[in-house]
């Protein structure tokens, strides 16, 4: 999902940047950003964080309505399901084609001479004293002047005595219908106070409970425990929901640095060495901007609309966690 609205100043920045480049992305004729809109559900009766946001977005130029219960159950019928004091309508976030972007992105990467390897573990980096020449590998070693880890749950560990204080978090999603409960073409719906979010998924709901608990790298298990905390939440905040029969549940993984922003930038022991990670729940949404603040660092070129020193993996949120 691309969601511009965040409490974090400096990330709503890269959010709205990340999705203003997705609006302008087209693959094969078609945009990879479905502008279905977001509603987010607050429990104020005095919206004030709502009119703070409002005002955020605003300073960015990016349209959005405050709307109170009635208002909006009566713009978009199908939130009498749900219990909520007032709704921020964003209508230019929506839904991304992670597959066609992904795709097109690996297609631009060859066009400009990059090679693809995949099935091939990473098993250390190839170091001249302090500095990183390259990376030995299951299929052998590669020279590189730059390294660049991107490894998500893994990220900031090879290479390092001590590894960057990146924690990763287990969450859930779940698949459910039958289709028709929600308007297909409806926005989707995240509850900010009580922490959950639904939207159309093909034939049915895609729903998560937004729970976050801390878990090692690798494929996480699904914990039967978090179907409770759904039903939970939908039950006391979405009770129009109680007839969603629920067909399928997995578990990912999100990485974060202690203070929620992204890591892009050198290593501050490591030289060739350059960190992309700690994208938590923004990955997708802020991709094309991560892109373009991580290839001005590289190449030393000035970016107007962040500091990108805000991103540093030497910055003090890391630096202090990290001792």
């Amino acid at each position: 999902m691309a969601r511009q609205l965040e409490s974090d100043l400096v990330l709503g920045r890269l959010t709205v940047e990340g999705v203003r480049r997705l609006r302008a992305r087209f693959v094969n004729g078609r945009p990879v950003l479905r502008q279905t809109g977001g509603l987010y559900l607050g429990h104020e009766h005095d919206p004030v964080r709502g009119r703070q946001w409002i005002s955020q977005l605003a300073a960015h130029d990016i349209p959005a309505e405050l709307l109170p219960v009635d208002e909006a159950r009566k713009r978009f019928p199908f939130l009498c399901m749900f219990e909520f004091d007032f709704a921020i309508f964003c209508p230019t976030d929506g839904v991304v084609d992670i597959h066609a972007l992904l795709a097109d992105l690996m297609r631009k990467a060859r066009e400009g001479g990059f090679d693809t390897v995949t099935n091939c573990v990473v098993e250390s980096f190839v170091m001249e004293g302090a500095v990183v020449r390259g990376v030995r590998t299951s299929r052998g070693e590669i020279r590189a002047r730059i390294v660049i880890d991107a490894t998500g749950a893994w990220s900031g560990r090879l290479g390092r005595a001590t590894p960057l204080p990146l924690k990763c978090y287990r969450r859930h999603l779940f698949f459910g219908g039958p289709l028709g409960i929600i308007p297909r073409d409806a926005p989707l719906v995240w509850d900010l106070d009580a922490g959950y979010y639904v939207r159309t998924e093909g034939a049915g709901l895609l729903m998560c409970p937004c729970d976050e608990s801390e878990h090692p790298p690798g494929i996480p298990s699904v914990d039967s425990d978090v179907t409770d905390l759904l039903a939970d939440k939908l039950l006391r905040h979405a009770p129009g929901l109680s007839a969603v029969t629920l067909r399928r549940s997995w578990a990912c993984l999100r990485t974060f640095a202690p203070d929620r922003r992204p890591v892009i930038g050198w290593d501050p022991c490591t030289y060739g060495l350059f960190h992309v990670s700690g994208l938590g729940g923004f990955g997708v949404t802020t991709s094309l901007a991560v892109g373009e603040v991580a290839a001005s660092v590289i190449n030393n070129a000035a970016l107007s609309w962040v500091d990108v020193g805000c991103f540093g993996a030497g910055r003090t949120a890391l630096l202090s966690q990290g001792r």
